[in-house]
């Protein structure tokens, strides 16, 4: 059962990764995949699975790098190296570690999955200034911090600029996603019929 949405479930199962967490990470997997179907009916060359599984297990080592103090983007790559599934890993590192594009290159799968990572709060679909808002209340504590965060927001906000510059929809639209209920189910069907299938949730 590898390289399925199924897969991927009992992956975060066997971690024990806690159903908050979880719930998090399906909304990460919606959007990414909403925005990989989208970009590659342009012409966007995406591995549309693989961007998918990344958003679903990139916080997988979250909850036990508390435990262990290990880098939990880091220690996902690795894990996802040891099972065969590097290319999987690559993509979950880069949610905390996004190197700069070239110009123009075309949008990768690790610029969608770091993008939708900062769209939820918690498990709920946000816009970008409500999540760096919550992001600054939590974790702001030093000027440092705080400066640090304001630079990823504008990051951020280039990177929702480049993702958006050539689609037909505005960024706001992604906030219908949160109607959506059950997630999962969603996933395992575009999983196996994008680029046609994401029309309908919109």
């Amino acid at each position: 059962m590898e390289f399925s949405i199924d897969w991927a479930y009992e992956l975060l199962r066997e971690e024990g990764v806690p159903s908050h967490i979880i719930r998090h990470s399906e909304k990460v997997a919606l959007i990414s995949l909403c925005l990989g179907c989208l970009l590659k009916e342009r012409g966007n060359s995406l591995d549309i699975k693989a961007l998918t599984l990344a958003g679903l297990l990139h916080d997988i080592k979250k909850f036990s790098s508390i435990k262990t103090g290990e880098n939990h983007a880091l220690a996902g790559y690795k894990l996802m190296k040891n099972l065969g599934f590097e290319r999987i890993g690559e993509i979950i590192y880069a949610h905390i570690y996004l190197k700069a594009p070239k110009p123009g290159s075309p949008i990768s799968e690790e610029e969608i999955v770091f993008y939708a990572d900062k769209r939820v709060m918690h498990d709920r679909i946000v816009n970008l200034k409500e999540r760096f808002q919550d992001l600054e209340r939590r974790y702001g504590r030093t000027l440092r911090a705080i400066i640090r965060m304001r630079l990823l927001e504008e990051m951020t906000l280039l990177l929702e600029r480049r993702i958006f510059r050539n689609l037909e929809i505005s960024p706001d639209i992604i906030l219908k996603l949160n109607e959506i209920q059950e997630v999962r189910s969603v996933l395992e069907r575009l999983f196996e019929n994008c680029p046609d299938s994401w029309r309908q949730l919109f």
